[in-house]
């Protein structure tokens, strides 16, 4: 039996954080891969020389390293009205900004 249209089986839709079945297979055969050949590629990492290790251990460390987030900043001033605020007033800007990045953050 067909759902109408804009309806499912599940109305509330997928929960937030809820991940790929099928992904989490793929995860898991690809963390024993990395797992059973760790010697073989530490080996040949060591071989690499120059632009190579360095592309690599880039590469690497993206998917060690958190992406920075996005940022979407609200009622920040034009730099001309920023340069002819008080120190007092900057500051206060200055703080708006590192507070929402905070809170985006948590």
């Amino acid at each position: 039996m067909p759902f109408k249209k804009g309806q499912s089986g599940n109305p509330s839709g997928k929960p937030k954080g809820a991940r790929n079945k099928m992904s989490a297979e793929r995860r898991d055969y690809l963390r024993d891969f990395l797992r059973k050949n760790e010697e073989k590629f530490e080996l040949q990492l060591e071989e690499m020389k120059g632009k190579d290790f360095v592309h690599t251990y880039i590469t690497l460390m993206n998917y060690v390293l958190p992406k920075p987030a996005t940022t979407e900043l609200k009622e920040v001033p034009k730099l001309e009205e920023f340069i002819a605020m008080t120190r007092e007033e900057r500051q206060a800007v200055i703080d708006g900004v590192q507070e929402s990045m905070n809170d985006e953050q948590q």
